[in-house]
């Protein structure tokens, strides 16, 4: 039996520091070999926190905002799987909301040893070029 619990709050945690643009806070919910894929199957995986670092610059700063409306919740052991819609508004005011999957699983010491984010990023990048 893992003894590892929390996945979904610290997976909820992500989402509120995203939310609040609070990029160290962020940060430091992942273990410093962190997986990233995100969206799965669409972008290269990111590798470590300072790939991370480079992603929240590059892919969540210049946004003006982002929102969670978790739907839904499964927890096992060191793993939560959350049901969310997200909100994103770009610096040029578009807004797109999208459906996704957030698989977060955590480390021996409580942190994101690995996040797999399922959605549809050619229609969310299509829905922003309208």
């Amino acid at each position: 039996m893992d003894d590892r619990s929390g996945a979904a709050d610290t997976g909820r945690a992500a989402m509120a520091a995203v939310r609040e643009g609070r990029r160290e806070a962020w940060l430091a919910l992942f273990s410093s070999d962190t997986r990233v894929e995100d969206p799965v199957g669409h972008l290269p995986a990111i590798e470590g926190r300072e790939a991370l670092a480079q992603f929240w610059d590059a892919g969540i700063a210049p946004l003006k905002s982002v929102e969670f409306d978790v739907t839904r919740t499964w927890e096992a052991g060191a793993e939560a799987m959350l049901l969310a819609t997200v909100t994103v508004v770009a610096a040029n005011d578009v807004k797109v909301s999208y459906d996704g999957t957030f698989n977060y699983a955590i480390d021996a010491d409580g942190r994101i040893g690995s996040l797999r984010a399922f959605w549809d990023l050619p229609a969310v990048a299509a829905a922003f070029a309208v």
